[in-house]
């Protein structure tokens, strides 16, 4: 919670802010489960404040390819005007403070990756004998003939 009873109707009065608070998301392969740290600035207007800030944290990932697990950083920038009644969201200020751990969460959860990867060429799994490929390449596995799609393999080669 922000305290911004001196900065509402003062266009361009302004404070700086830091906080952390606990968040839990989840996206597919990428978990955040811990402090959210924020870190911005309250801007006065006529009629409210203009919080800008900037939200990150640890993300548990996945990859999708090759299900190598590792921990990254999460960071989102956004930007939330507060005032005297409730908007669409129902942010709005109380008791002349703003709560900006909502607006926060939401633009970090927009940021989750929704297929992390571990790197942009990740050669993923062989799909046959589950090698990971990034490491050392499959050594290969015979003729499949008992492919129902066997037969069509011979078509494309000529």
């Amino acid at each position: 919670m922000v305290d911004v009873k001196d900065l509402v109707g003062h266009p361009d009065a302004k404070r700086g802010f830091s906080g952390a608070v606990p968040v839990k998301l989840r996206l597919g392969d990428a978990v955040v489960d811990g402090p959210m740290e924020v870190v911005g600035e309250v801007i006065g207007t006529v009629d409210g404040v203009l919080a800008s800030f900037t939200a990150s944290a640890d993300c548990d990932l996945i990859c999708v390819r090759c299900l190598t697990e590792w921990t990254g950083q999460v960071s989102a920038e956004g930007s939330q005007h507060f005032g005297r009644i409730p908007d669409e969201d129902g942010y709005a200020i109380e008791e002349n403070r703003v709560d900006l751990a909502a607006p926060a969460t939401d633009e970090l959860a927009l940021a989750l990756p929704a297929a992390p990867l571990c790197k942009q060429d990740c050669l993923g799994l062989c799909p046959t004998c589950g090698t990971d490929l990034n490491k050392e390449p499959c050594g290969g596995h015979g003729e499949e003939s008992v492919s129902p799609f066997a037969a069509l393999r011979d078509l494309f080669d000529s």
